[in-house]
């Protein structure tokens, strides 16, 4: 075995004198690839919603479901009540009232739902306004019923307006 300069069994030399050696083929210059967003550049949508507007949204999902189921058992009661003014012959129209009180949650109901999805998109005035009705429709409900009836959703009016009116949520 032969030993070389580079140690035993490499060649002494180079096997064949007559070629040159090229030099090596230049390298296309590589592209940097892009660069990972920063964790700053993660949200560059815009402003990102404060939770208390999401807290008022929620709370209006909840409210309207209390103001449609309440919508449909005053229009039920008032049904009730306007077939026995009928049957007594009594004259009041208070049934009728209560019917419209009905239809009217309804319609308070629809837009909560309505706002809500507004204010998830950080548009707060329609269910600023579908709170304000809906208290107002509420304390008549209250008062009308001379007990619980609408305190539940005159309750989450009120957190749901206090939500709408604080700083962070007035921002959007």
């Amino acid at each position: 075995m032969s030993v070389g300069p580079n140690g035993p069994g490499y060649p002494q030399g180079s096997q064949q004198p007559n070629m040159q050696s090229m030099p090596p083929a230049p390298m296309p210059p590589a592209s940097p690839l892009p660069a990972s967003p920063m964790a700053s550049d993660v949200n560059m949508g815009g402003r990102e919603r404060p939770g208390t507007l999401t807290g008022a949204a929620v709370l209006g999902f909840v409210t309207s479901g209390f103001e449609i189921i309440g919508g449909l058992l005053w229009i039920l009661g008032g049904s009730v009540v306007g077939d026995l003014e009928s049957t007594f012959d009594t004259g009041t129209g208070f049934g009728n009232m209560i019917m419209i009180l009905g239809l009217v949650s309804l319609l308070v109901g629809g837009v909560y739902i309505w706002g809500g999805v507004m204010a998830l998109k950080c548009r707060t005035p329609v269910l600023f306004a579908a709170t304000g009705v809906g208290i107002v429709i509420n304390l008549v409900a209250l008062i009308m019923s001379e007990g619980g009836a609408g305190l539940l959703s005159l309750v989450l009016g009120a957190v749901t307006l206090l939500l709408l009116a604080l700083p962070a949520s007035r921002k959007f």
